[in-house]
Formats: structure tokens, sequence, C-alpha cells
């Protein structure tokens, strides 16, 4: 019968509390809700431009001119300026040098089909893909 009491207790504290709560907030003012839509203001601002530092006179107006736009135009500036593909580029220092300029004909060096082992090569080859038929079964 103890429990029984504790529970009847303990029902009747929290509707007690729980009615104390509801009058507290039935009883707070409300504000009422505007009908009128809230309007955010957005401002747009311009791309922004990093300041650029003159470069140093050459003397030459042409190269002065050059520089002068090589150091204010940015990187989507120039991509709607140069179209440039990789196949137009010829470094021949880094070893890009255009196909015709290759040289025709053999390379320097050993001709490995020469050896008597690569000769044996498919044999080898034959004699291990049956050992693996054997092993696995495939």
């Amino acid at each position: 019968m103890k429990l029984d009491l504790l529970k009847k207790l303990i029902k009747e504290a929290v509707s007690e509390a729980v009615r104390e709560e509801l009058a507290k907030i039935l009883s707070e003012d409300v504000k009422p809700i505007s009908s009128a839509p809230v309007v955010q203001q957005i401002t747009k601002y311009a791309e922004h431009r990093p300041v650029v530092a003159r470069p140093a006179p050459t003397g030459n107006p042409i190269m002065d001119l050059m520089n002068e736009t090589k150091h204010s135009m940015t990187q989507g500036e120039y991509q709607n300026l140069v179209s440039a593909t990789s196949d137009m580029v010829s470094a021949q220092g880094l070893g890009m040098n255009p196909i015709e300029n290759f040289r025709q004909g053999p390379e320097p060096g050993l001709d490995i089909t020469q050896f008597d082992f690569m000769m044996r090569a498919g044999d080898v080859y034959k004699a291990s893909v049956q050992k693996d038929k054997e092993k696995f079964g495939a």
C-alpha cells in the first residue's frame, strides 16, 4: 500500500505543478503577429579588387602598359580574354616538343627481343597458366 500512496502523491504534485505553470503561461501577454511580410535589405557590393601597386616604369611605354595590365587583371578577366589550350604550349626545356620534332626510328639502347630468354617468354607464360589451372581448377 505504501507504493500506491507514493504514486498518488507524485501524481497530485505533478498535476498541481502543471496547473500552476499553465496558469502563468495563459496569463502572459501575447504579442500579435503582424501580417505584413518582413523585408530584408540586401546590400550588393561591387566585386572586390585588391589595391594593386603600380609596377616600376621601364622607360619603354609599351612594356609599361603591358606591366600595368598584367598587375591589374583578375583571373576571370584573363580567362575571358585568353582562350589558350595546352596543345598550344611548346616547352622544349621540359621535354615537351612538338610531334614533328620527334625522332623517327629505333631509339638508342638494347633491343631485349634479341635475347634468347625472350624467345621462351611465351612458353613460360603458357606453362604458368597451365599450372594455375591445375592448382585452382579453373
